[in-house]
């Protein structure tokens, strides 16, 4: 979906007479005189020269300019994870990974399903890592990939780490697994879709059981 971001800046009035100008008795030459965001600085024999004008609405439209600028070099993509995994804009730089989430997100869980016609959460996880890692040789199976990586605590989670969890009732055994972003938000294929949930919160927080690298620094 695309994700509309508006500008909107405004300037303030300040009260003048109604030609514009301060009635000329009111008028104090030790400082400056503010005539619509135009303000004076007078000096010797030079009150009124041109040299002395500068304009405020120049430098807050410079200031716009620069800002759009800013926004013009990230995409709608950027825009939308950034949301998504609570980050600044600037943090989403994995351009295969944005891809690849926008291209899944949403895709129906199937168990055994492999593609987006219906996929589960270890094949969703083995897809991820070879298109957006080139990690090939990843295990088909939610426990044998915890078997494979090195184990991590939550606060040694990178983007690209994957993370496990216990889904079948008292017993403590690895069932499911998502891939790890920023922020404790993981992706992975649930039974709901492939989605963007919060490891620390609900559910996942009661059932985590470790993160696992197969990616080496």
């Amino acid at each position: 979906m695309g994700i509309i971001f508006a500008l909107v800046s405004c300037g303030s009035s300040r009260p003048v007479a109604s030609n514009g100008i301060a009635p000329s008795g009111s008028r104090n030459h030790s400082s400056p005189e503010f005539i619509n965001d135009i303000f004076i600085n007078p000096g010797p024999n030079r009150v009124g020269n041109s040299s002395n004008v500068t304009t405020t609405s120049m430098g807050r439209a410079s200031e716009g300019h620069t800002r759009s600028s800013t926004m013009e070099r990230y995409s709608s993509l950027q825009f939308k994870y950034a949301i998504l995994e609570n980050a600044s804009v600037e943090e989403m730089t994995n351009t295969r990974m944005l891809e690849f989430m926008e291209e899944w997100y949403g895709t129906q869980y199937h168990y055994g399903g492999t593609t987006r016609d219906g996929v589960d959460c270890s094949a969703f996880v083995s897809v991820l890592m070879s298109n957006v890692f080139d990690i090939s040789n990843l295990p088909r199976v939610s426990r044998d990939q915890y078997n494979q990586s090195r184990h991590l605590s939550k606060d040694e989670l990178k983007e690209g780490d994957l993370v496990f969890f216990h889904t079948n009732g008292k017993h403590h055994e690895v069932s499911h697994v998502g891939v790890y972003l920023r922020n404790n938000k993981f992706i992975h294929a649930s039974i709901s879709g492939v989605m963007i949930s919060d490891m620390q919160t609900g559910y996942y927080a009661q059932h985590f059981i470790s993160g696992g690298r197969v990616i080496e620094d």
